[in-house]
């Protein structure tokens, strides 16, 4: 699965990512190594993350489903 973004997006976490690189490291890094690093989560680390999100999402709807049920046998 490719995550893709949009260049305004993309742009403003390349620009987080520079700072946190200089926060963390007390190293600046180039626009086009932040776009290496961003490239490389995004194929790497993206899809892992939005399965989590997505389970996290279901399990969430799972029980408003139930809290409904549970309402509905009330009545």
């Amino acid at each position: 699965m490719e995550l893709k973004l949009s260049n305004a997006r993309k742009d403003e976490l390349r620009k987080k990512l520079v700072a946190i690189h200089f926060d963390e490291f007390d190293e600046e890094i180039s626009d086009f190594k932040a776009d290496q690093l961003l490239d490389a989560f995004l194929e790497k680390l993206a899809p892992a993350i939005y399965n989590v999100a997505l389970q996290d999402f279901k399990q969430f709807m799972f029980t408003q489903i139930e809290d409904m049920e549970a309402i509905y046998e009330k009545e």
